[in-house]
């Protein structure tokens, strides 16, 4: 091991102690960028990878066009109408409201790709039918947790993660949709099996409380998912609209989808026109502040760690795992999101850190596999990371200390990663 990989490691280490600390991790990515490439003598190249990703219309455009659409259904109120929407039927089968909980905020942090945002949305409507159903407050913010975090978001084809794989690999939205959609539903299961297991017993020993009323509006409602279901349609494998299949025959960019169902909403809302058109673009700033400005540190510090030679070593790693190269994918996003509260950026550094030299040497399928794999890890960890802004946010809504939320999710998350892996494997050699 020669200096430069020593070095790494060790810069590696003190970032994710300082962003354990509690620095900003965009701060601590760009300043380990800095060190990494001053070391290895070329520190022109943090400036050459911050202006590449800053101008990268594939990964900014689907990103703060998706964000851009979901500050429009806030302000009209369509995320609370698909709220109530899907928890008007559980209110009448009480022993479905943990696991019917967790689809709920699954389901809505589909539509809207912030896990806290999702909660937000969820948390004021959920938390009550869940505690005058007598269940305590632990185990809603419990629910919270697993359903809005455990990443619904990675069937948004404008999720950053799911962006990210697609840009490093070269591959389809769709592709890299499909690469996590079986693994990460049965381990959402798993991780909905064992939530549900823990709360039983609790329900009898609490009283009752008034359930809040519920009006919603099934227009509304049905605007916070068109975008996905617009864009499974338009999938040119299905040609279900030919004239669009043959227009984009590597399928509909998802800009394509986000804004013209911004423009609807705003249609359908045309007295507030001005004030929802201000949101949209508050939105897209809001897109690039909070995500894109997490992927332009992530690159920093992967130009960093490919100056001193570090990113070759990871690949070969990989490369001579083989069949444990998704274990190390899954664990070690997972390792990180937890120290780092932050899923996105775990997720995003090794995609574009990992996924570009292994499509040459494993291939294209195996890529996109192993960044979907590190995409649930990351998700996995955030779930379980006291650090992390939603699990915070549900503390703060039920009056229950993250940590411990913490050690509540933390069992249905190993088991969120185990079904995850053992999916993964049985699927890819049948």
């Amino acid at each position: 091991m020669d200096w430069h990989l020593i070095a790494a490691i060790v810069v590696g280490a003190g970032a994710l102690a300082l962003v354990w600390r509690g620095v900003d991790v965009r701060l601590v990515l760009i300043g380990a960028g800095i060190v990494l490439t001053s070391l290895g003598g070329e520190p022109q190249r943090l400036l050459d990878a911050f202006l590449r990703v800053i101008g990268d219309g594939s990964i900014v455009g689907p990103i703060c066009s998706a964000m851009g659409y979901a500050f429009v259904l806030r302000a009209i109120g369509a995320d609370r109408a698909m709220v109530e929407l899907l928890a008007l039927p559980l209110r009448r089968v009480g022993w479905l409201l943990v696991p019917g909980g967790c689809v709920v905020g699954f389901v809505v942090n589909m539509a809207i790709t912030s896990q806290t945002a999702a909660a937000a949305a969820v948390g004021p409507i959920l938390v009550p039918i869940l505690q005058s159903a007598g269940y305590g407050a632990l185990t809603s913010a419990a629910v919270l947790v697993v359903g809005c975090s455990t990443g619904g978001n990675l069937f948004n084809p404008g999720e950053p993660d799911i962006v990210t794989i697609a840009a490093a690999t070269g591959a389809p939205i769709h592709q890299a949709i499909a690469a996590v959609g079986i693994p990460h539903l049965v381990g959402f299961a798993c991780a909905v099996a064992v939530t549900t297991l823990l709360s039983l017993g609790e329900r009898r020993a609490l009283e009752p409380r008034e359930q809040p009323a519920l009006r919603p509006s099934l227009m509304r409602a049905m605007l916070a998912p068109l975008p996905i279901v617009l864009l499974l349609v338009l999938l040119p494998q299905w040609r279900l609209v030919p004239p669009i299949a043959e227009l984009y025959p590597s399928g509909v960019p998802v800009t394509h989808v986000m804004v013209p169902c911004a423009v609807l909403a705003i249609a359908l809302h045309r007295r507030r026109a001005s004030e929802l058109t201000r949101q949209f673009f508050e939105g897209l700033g809001y897109g690039f502040s909070a995500v894109i400005s997490l992927i332009i540190a992530a690159a920093c510090f992967l130009e960093g760690l490919k100056a001193m030679g570090a990113i070759e070593h990871l690949v070969g790693l990989l490369g001579a795992a083989s069949d444990a190269a998704p274990v190390v994918a899954t664990y070690a996003t997972m390792a990180l999101a937890v120290m780092s509260g932050s899923g996105t950026a775990p997720s995003v550094t090794f995609s574009k850190a990992v996924l570009p030299t292994m499509v040459t040497v494993a291939g294209l399928d195996r890529a996109v596999a192993l960044g979907a794999l590190g995409a649930i890890g990351a998700s996995v960890g955030r779930s379980m990371s006291p650090l992390a802004a939603v699990v915070i946010f549900a503390g703060q809504l039920t009056d229950v200390s993250p940590r411990q939320i913490v050690r509540r999710t933390a069992p249905a998350m190993l088991a969120a990663s185990i079904g995850a892996l053992a999916a993964y494997f049985l699927t890819s050699h049948m």
